[in-house]
C-alpha cells in the first residue's frame, strides 16, 4: 500500500503530542531542532511534510474539534480530556501544533521549495508552496500572530518576530497560494517522475493542487473579506488587510465565476490495521490507552441527530451496550449521550452501558478538506453577496456529499434537503441562508477535518452559544425533553467551563515552548478574546 513507509512519522509525531499534554516540555525554540538533517532527498521530504502535516492534525486537530464543537464529549469513568472538555488551558497546553510545524513540516516544505526551484521541478514546488500555505494557516488560526516572516531562519534570525496576523501573515499567504497558481502550467510541462508515489493527497496531480490552492484562497480570503464587510456595515468604514474591501469581493466573486475548486476530498486514507501505521487519533485513543471509554457521544449533536431521524448516526457514535444493538430498536434505543462536559456519575445518572462510544477506525482519513465543506464554502460566499440560486446548489450539493461520505447513507441526502425535507433550504434571508449552510456544514466536520470547524464558528457566530444551561432537562437515559430555551443545532456551556456561559474559546495560548526562549514573542491574550477575523460575542 503507498506511502506505507512513511506511516512511522505520523504516529511518532502522534505520540509526542500526547506526552507534551502532560510532561515537560524541551528546550526547543520555533527554529530549533538539533536532529533535522542536513541534506535529503526531495522524493523523501515531500512524504515526510505530507505525514507530520497530518499527524497532528488528525490527533489534537480531532480532539479539539469533536469536543468544542460538541460531537463528543469526556467519559464519565475516566479523565483523559478533562481539560480539553471545560477549557482549562495554559501556555503547555496542545504545543505539538507549534513544535510540529516549525520543527518538521515547515522546514521539509521549505527545503522542497529551495531544492525543487533550483533544478526546476515545479510540480514539487506548487506542492510545497500550497502545503506552506496550508500549514500557516493552521497556525495563524490557532495563535493569531506568528512568526512568518522571518520563520526558519535560524542563523539571521534566532529570535524572530511575530508577523500581525492581519496585515502580514493572511496575505503572505494568499501571495503564496497565487505564486502556485501561477507555477502550475510549467508544472504540467514537464512533470517530475515518481512524483505520484510521493504526494501522499493528491497523487501529483496538478490540476487538482490549483484547485486546492483555490479552495484555501477562497477561505482565506471569505475570513478576511467578510467580517470586515459586518463591521463596515456596522462602523460606516473600511478595514485594510493588504487590500481593500472592495478588491476581496471583486476577488471572491472571480473565483467564484471560474467555477475551478477542488469539489472533492482532499485527504489521506493509505492507512493499515498495524501499530504505528493507522489514524493517528485511533492509534494514540484506542490502541495506546489502556481504556477505550473515553471519548463518548455528546447532547449537543446526539439530540439534533435523534430529532431529525437522521442516519448518520450510525456512522459516528457505537450503539450502546445496553441496547445489545438490537436493530430492531430505534436510533433513540440504541444510542445515548453524555452532557458536554459535566461528566455525570455513572453509578446515580448514567451507567457507562448506556452512552455511546464516539466511532474510531485505524483506517479513518485525515482530511486537509472535505469534500461537503468545499461546498458549503462556496455557498456561503455565493449567499453573503446575494446569489440566493447558486446558494441553494452548493446547499444542495454539500448535504448531499455530507451523506454520501459513508456508504450507508449515500443518496438519502436528497430525501432531508427535498421540499418539505428536515434540511431544506431556507432561501427567505441572507441570515436564513447563512445559518442553514453553516448548520449542516457543522454537522458535516462530524467524522472529518473538525478543526476547520472550530474556525468557521468562531469567524461566523454559527452555531451560535445557547443561553440555556444543557441539551436536556434530564441526563437518565432516553429522557430526551429539551430545556426550556434551548434549541436544537447550538452549543452550550460545559457543565464545567472555567469560562463565562456564553464565551466560547478563540485560540490557543502562546506557547510556552516558544515564549520562554523568544523575547520577541508577544503576551498571550486570553482564551476567550476574539482573533481579528472572528465574529465576537452577540454580533
Amino acid at each position: 500500500m503507498k506511502m506505507n513507509r512513511f506511516l512511522h512519522k505520523i504516529v511518532a509525531v502522534t505520540v509526542i503530542s500526547g506526552v507534551s499534554l502532560t510532561s515537560c516540555e524541551s528546550y526547543l525554540d520555533v527554529n530549533d531542532n538539533p536532529n533535522y538533517p542536513i541534506e535529503a532527498d526531495i522524493s523523501t521530504l515531500l512524504p515526510s511534510a505530507c505525514a507530520s502535516t497530518i499527524a497532528v492534525l488528525g490527533y489534537n486537530g480531532v480532539l479539539i474539534g469533536t469536543m468544542w464543537l460538541q460531537f463528543t464529549t469526556q467519559g464519565n469513568t475516566t479523565n483523559q480530556y478533562n481539560t480539553l472538555c471545560n477549557y482549562s488551558l495554559s501556555t503547555s497546553s496542545y504545543t505539538s501544533f507549534w513544535r510540529n510545524a516549525y520543527v518538521n513540516t515547515l522546514p521539509d516544505l521549505k527545503d522542497i521549495i529551495t531544492t525543487s526551484e533550483s533544478e526546476e521541478m515545479w510540480d514539487y514546488w506548487v506542492i510545497a508552496k500550497v502545503l506552506t500555505a496550508y500549514n500557516y494557516h493552521i497556525l495563524t488560526d490557532l495563535y493569531e500572530d506568528i512568526p512568518f516572516t522571518e520563520a526558519l531562519d535560524n542563523e539571521n534570525y534566532p529570535q524572530p518576530n511575530y508577523d500581525d496576523s492581519r496585515t502580514v501573515v493572511y496575505p503572505g499567504i494568499i501571495d503564496m497560494l497565487d505564486e502556485a497558481i501561477d507555477r502550475i502550467s510549467d508544472a504540467e510541462a514537464n512533470p517530475s517522475t515518481g512524483i505520484d508515489e510521493y504526494d501522499m493527497f493528491l497523487e501529483g496531480d496538478m490540476d487538482s493542487w490549483r484547485k486546492f490552492a483555490k479552495n484555501l484562497k477562497l477561505k482565506v480570503m471569505m475570513s478576511a473579506y467578510f467580517l470586515r464587510k459586518i463591521h463596515s456595515i456596522m462602523t460606516n468604514c473600511k478595514f485594510v488587510i493588504g487590500r481593500d474591501f472592495d478588491t476581496y469581493s471583486s476577488e471572491i466573486s472571480s473565483l467564484l465565476s471560474e467555477d475551478d475548486f477542488l469539489e472533492e476530498d482532499c485527504a489521506f486514507t493509505d492507512f493499515e490495521d498495524a501499530t504505528n501505521k493507522g489514524n493517528p487519533l485511533y492509534e494514540y485513543n484506542i490502541r495506546q490507552l489502556n481504556t477505550q471509554e473515553n471519548i463518548r457521544a455528546c447532547h449537543t449533536l446526539l439530540e439534533y441527530l435523534l430529532n431529525y431521524n437522521d442516519p448518520r448516526i450510525v456512522n459516528l457514535y457505537e450503539t450502546t451496550t445496553a441496547s445489545g444493538g438490537d436493530t430492531s430498536l430505534s436510533y433513540g434505543e440504541l444510542y445515548e449521550g453524555l452532557p458536554c462536559g459535566t461528566k455525570p456519575s455513572s453509578s446515580t445518572v448514567i451507567a457507562l452501558s448506556e452512552s455511546s462510544r464516539y466511532l474510531q477506525s485505524y483506517d479513518d482519513p485525515v482530511y486537509l478538506m472535505n469534500q461537503a465543506e468545499i461546498y458549503f464554502l462556496e455557498a456561503e460566499a455565493y449567499a453573503r453577496l446575494g446569489n440566493t440560486s447558486m446558494a441553494k446548489t452548493k446547499y444542495d450539493a454539500g448535504v448531499e456529499a455530507a451523506f454520501d461520505r459513508w456508504e450507508s447513507t449515500a443518496g438519502q441526502g436528497a430525501a432531508f434537503i427535498s421540499a418539505g425535507g428536515a434540511y431544506e433550504f431556507d432561501s427567505s434571508s441572507e441570515e436564513a441562508m447563512l445559518k442553514c449552510i453553516l448548520t449542516q456544514e457543522w454537522v458535516s466536520y462530524a467524522h472529518a477535518n473538525c478543526l476547520d470547524g472550530v474556525f468557521d464558528r468562531n469567524r461566523t457566530g454559527i452555531p451560535a452559544i445557547s443561553s440555556a444551561s444543557t441539551v436536556r432537562v434530564s441526563n437518565y437515559p432516553g429522557e430526551r425533553t429539551l430545556s426550556s430555551g434551548y434549541e436544537l443545532g447550538t452549543l452550550v456551556a460545559p457543565g464545567s467551563t472555567v469560562l463565562q456561559p456564553t464565551e466560547y474559546p478563540r485560540r490557543l495560548l502562546v506557547p510556552n515552548i516558544s515564549s520562554d526562549y523568544n523575547t520577541n514573542a508577544p503576551t498571550t491574550k486570553a482564551l476567550e478574546e476574539p482573533m481579528w477575523w472572528q465574529v465576537a460575542q452577540g454580533e
